[in-house]
């Protein structure tokens, strides 16, 4: 599809991606699409961690982003980029659509004190102890992204003004 980008945050538990992806939407135009909603319909009474389950939400995850490029020319979208399930999403929507990667950082004793205070309706529950394996398999991966966003104690309106000169780095050309 002509003139169609995929950004996509990457990053542990508890970085901020999910903060981020709103502010894109909220002050860029580009759509914030929650695919932990769609893992949240999965999962029934599988752990985060059962092998079908992450392979059937990856799935959800491509054919959701792909069907949201027909309505949205640019979509933002979060991810711990763990599995190999998440390599292949992320190889088949590469080949495909431009796709500018953002990992999102901040350190692992902040990252667990928002998972623990942020709002439960909205994510998938996981412990304390989980959130440190995440976070933990997340830093060996170590995923190259084209771009790297701070978010420790960053104000709303600093990360406001990194994301725009991020997308104008990203995203040349008018808009």
């Amino acid at each position: 599809m002509e003139n169609k980008t995929i950004f996509l945050l990457i990053g542990q538990k508890g970085s901020g991606k999910s903060f981020i992806g709103a502010l894109m939407e909220r002050e860029y135009g580009i759509k914030f699409i929650r695919v932990e909603d769609w893992a949240k319909q999965i999962i029934r009474d599988r752990s985060i961690d059962d092998e079908s389950y992450l392979e059937q939400v990856f799935k959800e995850i491509e054919k959701g982003v792909r069907e949201s490029l027909i309505r949205w020319d640019k979509i933002v979208f979060e991810s711990t980029g763990l599995t190999r399930y998440f390599d292949r999403m992320f190889e088949n929507l590469k080949r495909d659509f431009p796709l500018i990667t953002m990992g999102i950082y901040s350190e692992s004793t902040t990252c667990l004190a928002r998972v623990k205070a942020r709002n439960r309706d909205i994510h998938i529950q996981v412990s304390d102890e989980e959130v440190d394996l995440i976070n933990t398999e997340v830093r060996l991966k170590n995923f190259q992204p084209d771009f790297r966003i701070g978010n420790e104690n960053n104000s709303e309106k600093e990360l406001i003004e990194e994301l725009g000169k991020l997308l104008k780095r990203a995203t040349p050309g008018p808009g």
